[in-house]
């Protein structure tokens, strides 16, 4: 093996850290930003599956995989309380999207971005469930904690998630 520099160090492998992974324990949030929407579908091209992304709809989906349809992405930067971190959260889970869009409806709840809300992933047989329900009380220590959070979050590229970059490294 090849001898490396002196003053070579490993880089440490975070970017899977700044994203949102929902578990089978029910973990805490407040969404911080509105969403940015996304299609995208798999296209098969010289034996290789490509991603194809865009910003709306797709009216033609050429050489999509026969497995594949387009799917719609919604991606927000939220406060993840156990971690106590700003992460992105990307949604597919039509029945995700379908609650947020229920709660943004009812005059109890409204505006997603002024409470938190809990997530659980579970199974029934081969059936993934998702169940989002949202908090009545702040999971925020203090009104500083949330101001800071929602200062973080300004910093977050979430359109770099169109071009496939980083959406953490700086503008």
């Amino acid at each position: 093996m090849t001898r490396l520099p002196n003053d070579y160090e490993l880089k440490q492998a975070t970017m899977w850290w700044n994203y949102f992974k929902i578990t089978d324990e029910p973990q805490e949030f407040r969404i911080l930003t509105s969403p940015i929407i996304w299609y995208e579908y798999f296209k098969v091209d010289w034996d290789k599956v490509k991603p194809v992304r865009s910003r709306n709809a797709f009216t033609e989906t050429p050489w999509i995989r026969e497995d594949s349809k387009p799917k719609e992405f919604w991606a927000f930067v939220v406060w993840n309380h156990w971690l106590k971190k700003v992460q992105i959260m990307e949604l597919t889970q039509r029945n995700l999207m379908k609650s947020i869009v229920d709660f943004t409806k009812s005059e109890d709840w409204a505006n997603p971005k002024e409470y938190d809300m809990s997530i659980v992933k579970s199974w029934k047989g081969l059936e993934t469930k998702y169940t989002l329900t949202p908090l009545p009380k702040s999971r925020f220590e203090s009104d500083e904690e949330l101001q800071n959070a929602i200062k973080e979050a300004e910093w977050v590229r979430l359109e770099a998630l169109y071009d496939w970059e980083d959406p953490f490294q700086p503008f």
